[in-house]
């Protein structure tokens, strides 16, 4: 699996539409804020996955450090 972006405003919080690319991403955001004046919109990058497994495993989506 590899990393995806979410668009999240954090009054309403829900978000379940996934991007493949950042940029999908954002220009979802910039549409969604010329949509709702006044709200913010943030891009967000899934960076692990966590499940149950055995033994449980986290797997890094990203190479980005922290």
């Amino acid at each position: 699996m590899e990393t995806f972006y979410l668009v999240w405003e954090p009054q309403n919080g829900y978000t379940k539409h996934r991007h493949d690319h950042r940029h999908q991403a954002e220009l979802e955001a910039e549409r969604l804020a010329a949509l709702n004046p006044g709200k913010d919109f943030y891009v967000l990058q899934a960076l692990t996955q966590s499940a149950i497994k055995k033994p449980v495993t986290t797997i890094e989506l990203t190479d980005l450090p922290y």
